[in-house]
């Protein structure tokens, strides 16, 4: 799943397959994190997207605080 991120000033864009979610962030760095719930992390993103308000960089930023995002080892 790709997908394509408008209108943030931190995140470029956003791909998962399996369980990997890949973050390209703004300046063309990438990196990969473990994701235990795929379809939670997804709806959560889509809703993300589709509210004016809504912020995928603070959406992402918070996932990595709380763990739903945790970075693979390099």
């Amino acid at each position: 799943m790709n997908f394509s991120i408008t209108g943030s000033s931190a995140i470029e864009a956003l791909s998962i397959e399996d369980n990997t979610a890949t973050v390209t962030f703004k300046g063309g760095r990438s990196y990969d994190y473990t994701l235990n719930d795929v379809t939670a992390f997804v709806t959560a993103l889509t809703n993300v997207m589709n509210d004016e308000q809504g912020s995928v960089g603070r959406f992402v930023n918070n996932s990595i605080k709380s763990k739903t995002l945790q970075q693979v080892a390099a």
